[in-house]
């Protein structure tokens, strides 16, 4: 087992992922270290109807998509999450026994291929009120290691809180900085002028420079310098990306 310097080096990357000065799959891998794992998977919060977000070390990446798309929805011990409080620390087969689990379609077509075996999983609380699916951690190890031990579920038990914590804090940066995009964006809108707004809506329609400026009576190059305003305004690279901001903002009318 880890020794306390080992656990408080851990506990910092956990932290430093959290703000962006760490890479989680780099966390994973450390955090799948010190328990003696295989491989280590996160799955993000997700809302309902939408495809699981996974982080992964110790596994093929061509995997993750196939797991997201197809196998998340055959997890064998799915039915017991929602019904587990947060903070639960366990292994699979305290749920399934070994002998159902190795019968599943998940143990055999996507576990197997990736020499994966038995998983000690940790599920964050989540937030009151919300629908979307708790985070979740497992580690995994092959058939050729030993079971999980209690002294591996207290290990990972201990290191629940601060995997909650830095899963919060990044949610609410990631909440900050969208935020914060959100506003640049509706000071943007309110710095487009009607005859810029009036361009863009014509394109949107399917109009050219050339179809702008004989509707409007103007000169070509007047209509390209309001359309390239805008987009200076809008930060878009292309006519098209500028309209579509535009629409997003809801700048185009009827």
């Amino acid at each position: 087992m880890p020794d306390e310097l080992q656990l408080l080096d851990l506990i910092g990357q956990i932290y430093d992922a959290a703000i962006g000065d760490e890479d989680w799959t780099r966390v994973l891998g450390a955090l799948s270290h010190l328990l003696g794992g295989h491989a280590a998977v996160l799955q993000r919060p997700h809302a309902p109807g939408q495809a699981v977000q996974a982080l992964v070390s110790g596994i093929d990446p061509t995997y993750v998509e196939l797991y997201g798309a197809h196998y998340h929805s055959l997890l064998p011990i799915g039915s017991w999450l929602p019904r587990m409080p947060g903070g639960s620390v366990f292994v699979d087969r305290m749920l399934l026994p070994d002998r159902d689990y190795v019968r599943t379609e998940f143990y055999t077509d996507f576990l197997t291929p990736q020499d994966q075996h038995a998983s000690l999983s940790w599920l964050a609380r989540g937030r009151p009120g919300s629908r979307a699916t708790p985070a979740l951690i497992s580690i995994w190890r092959s058939r050729r290691q030993p079971e999980w031990e209690p002294a591996q579920l207290r290990l990972l038990h201990r290191l629940g809180p601060h995997l909650e914590q830095a899963l919060e804090i990044e949610r609410r940066l990631a909440a900050g900085a969208a935020y914060q995009v959100a506003i640049s964006l509706a000071r943007t809108a309110a710095a487009l002028t009607w005859r810029e707004r009036d361009c863009l809506s014509r394109i949107a329609r399917g109009a050219s420079s050339k179809d702008i400026a004989r509707q409007l009576d103007l000169s070509i190059h007047t209509v390209n310098e309001y359309i390239e305003t805008a987009m200076r305004k809008l930060e878009a690279t292309s006519r098209s990306e500028a309209v579509a901001k535009a629409m997003v903002l809801d700048l185009l009318g009827e």
